[in-house]
């Protein structure tokens, strides 16, 4: 896999191109109940497979989303 130089490569060389619930709560560290509401509603990029309720996800998007949700850290002024 070619590096994008984008500081994600850890979790491209970590995690297979689809993932499941279970490893989308991981990646962000939320309960996997939370995955699925949030997938369910719409804040996380989700694709369900035909004639199930199972949802996968695409690594490459929740990469986007965290990339797009990036909060900046700065240190207090003294």
């Amino acid at each position: 896999m070619k590096s994008q130089n984008d500081g994600y490569d850890a979790i491209r060389a970590a995690y297979k191109p689809t993932l499941t619930s279970a490893q989308v709560a991981e990646l962000l560290d939320l309960n996997p109940r939370t995955v699925l509401t949030m997938a369910g509603d719409g804040r996380l990029p989700a694709r369900r497979l035909p004639d199930s309720r199972k949802f996968i996800f695409i690594l490459e998007e929740i990469i986007d989303l965290l990339k797009s949700s990036h909060v900046e850290h700065h240190a207090e002024a003294s």
